[in-house]
């Protein structure tokens, strides 16, 4: 019978690795193209038509809040586990926190207005976008770390052959 807690920890790990790649694709290939004023927004609507990071995101950020949610639970008894695990959902929450206050308000000024926006208040918004994406990148980040102490530590009980 599979281990329960390790199958979770380990799938909240792969899911938050996507999570942490994305942010990082985001801060690394998009914030730069949005700081190109109206002409590289211009670019950036018509590429983003059919997708956008936000497609990605709503399916990965919850599917990593829930599996979190779901380790914590079913390591609860074991606190080496469980507050790693607590800290790297606080961080998602936290990170999220900032995407709905802070990034999706930047997000309808750069890809709903009208491109006849002030081009300094544009980039100002893109330039503000990018530098609270490093922020959810390091919280992410956090998340990340937080979850692979976690499933060591689990892997180390469980060579040692304490229950997990």
């Amino acid at each position: 019978m599979p281990n329960l807690p390790l199958s979770l920890t380990s799938a909240a790990l792969l899911v938050s690795s996507a999570l942490l790649g994305a942010a990082v694709y985001d801060s690394v290939v998009l914030a730069p193209n949005l700081r190109r004023g109206p002409a590289g927004l211009e670019h950036g609507r018509l590429f983003l038509k059919a997708a956008t990071p936000a497609n990605l995101f709503r399916v990965i950020g919850p599917a990593s809040q829930i599996l979190l949610l779901a380790a914590i639970v079913v390591d609860w008894r074991n606190p080496q586990v469980r507050w790693p695990l607590a800290g790297a959902f606080l961080a998602l929450v936290v990170a999220d926190a900032i995407t709905f206050a802070y990034h999706y308000p930047r997000n309808r000024l750069m890809f709903e207005a009208p491109l006849t926006v002030e081009t300094e208040r544009l980039n100002r918004a893109a330039r503000q976008w990018a530098i609270a994406n490093l922020v959810r990148v390091a919280l992410v980040l956090g998340c990340w770390l937080a979850t692979l102490v976690a499933l060591l530590r689990l892997a180390a009980a469980q060579r040692a052959g304490l229950p997990v």
